[in-house]
């Protein structure tokens, strides 16, 4: 989809601006729910990721399960961020560091490109800054 495309696109420019190489080998599309990253998990810990960048807070949501499973502990062996800071982000255990996007904002902004629309002038694209939510599932990087 083109928020999944965008969402990857947003990744990637982070670890680049950052001087992080962007590894193939730790990147997985899944269908955002929690039950889509049982498969990755294991794969992306044994290859050496120190952090999980989800999607959205449900998959999030699965990778903290994952990584509970494996008898990891969030943050200080890994981090995780999720995406959309849906109310379970702050009830997870621990709870979960991840991107608001302000739902007031984007509903005015929706009725005001909807006004435009009919006013008859044309919106190609709406851009709205999200929040990052530090919460208690990221920490410093390991040292090598």
């Amino acid at each position: 989809s083109r928020v999944s495309q965008e969402r990857l696109q947003g990744f990637k420019l982070g670890m680049s601006k950052c001087g992080l190489a962007i590894r193939k080998d730790l990147i997985a599309h899944g269908d955002y729910t929690s039950s889509c990253a049982a498969p990755f998990v294991d794969g992306f810990v044994k290859n050496g990721a120190t952090a999980i960048a989800c999607a959205s807070d449900l998959i999030a949501h699965g990778v903290l399960a994952e990584l509970y499973k494996l008898g990891l502990n969030v943050p200080r062996d890994i981090s995780v961020v999720g995406f959309d800071d849906i109310p379970l982000a702050r009830y997870t255990t621990p709870p979960l560091t991840t991107i608001r996007q302000n739902r007031l904002t984007i509903g005015k902004s929706v009725c005001m490109a909807m006004e435009q629309i009919m006013d008859g002038n044309a919106i190609s694209r709406l851009l709205l800054m999200p929040e990052l939510v530090v919460r208690e599932s990221t920490g410093p990087v390991k040292p090598a």
